[in-house]
């Protein structure tokens, strides 16, 4: 086993596994910097915080299962998206934001001390958004495996020759979860509907810009 795991991340790279890691880091600060705004959840929670008032299990679990549920077609479809990007976003990510929050809370800076900052909380979804669309972009380019969420949007751009554009693919999936959400009684904020018309774009033009550097 720990020879196959030796001739894995030899045949990888080191370099690309390094940047991965990177990535899923900056993807963890920027999604602690939207929590600290204050203007509401991402899409994907959006549409867990709404299901489990209607399902008798935790947040956790629920997204955990859905996860699993997404990864299904998209293995069948495109068995590469699964490996040690994957893995560390899926089990490392939440950790990560934790983390970072936790860190901040000691530094005085939390969700509560910036409520009546209006164009701090402004400013740190902007920056949130930027940072964490950097860090999708950089960890998908990496092509180390990418979590099922994220990949949906890249497998409409793959099934459609192109046609569906991954930051179009992206909108719709954003949408699509907000749409849930808010039918099954989730919390719809601002930064809900920025993330989920931005991130698509955003992420696209990320990945252009350093596609030739990884």
């Amino acid at each position: 086993m720990i020879q196959k795991l030796q001739n894995y991340f030899k045949n990888i790279g080191w370099k690309r596994f390094i940047y991965m890691m990177f990535a899923i880091v900056f993807l963890g600060i920027g999604v602690s910097l939207l929590r600290l705004a204050g203007f509401g959840t991402d899409p994907f929670s959006c549409m867990v915080f709404g299901l489990i008032q209607h399902l008798p299990i935790s947040y956790g679990t629920l997204q955990v299962m859905l996860n699993i549920l997404m990864f299904i077609p998209v293995i069948i479809m495109y068995p590469k998206s699964f490996g040690v990007g994957a893995f560390f976003n899926m089990i490392g990510l939440g950790y990560i934001v934790s983390f970072c929050l936790y860190l901040c809370g000691l530094c005085g800076v939390t969700v509560e001390s910036v409520q009546e900052l209006f164009i701090v909380r402004i400013l740190l979804l902007l920056v949130g958004i930027v940072v964490m669309c950097f860090g999708i972009a950089v960890y998908m380019e990496c092509d180390l495996g990418i979590a099922p969420y994220d990949m949906i949007a890249q497998l409409i751009e793959d099934k459609t020759h192109k046609k569906i554009p991954f930051k179009a693919g992206r909108i719709f999936t954003d949408m699509l979860c907000i749409t849930i959400g808010f039918l099954s009684g989730g919390t719809i904020g601002f930064a809900t509907i920025v993330v989920g018309f931005f991130t698509g774009p955003v992420v696209s033009f990320f990945r252009s810009v350093v596609k030739k550097a990884i």
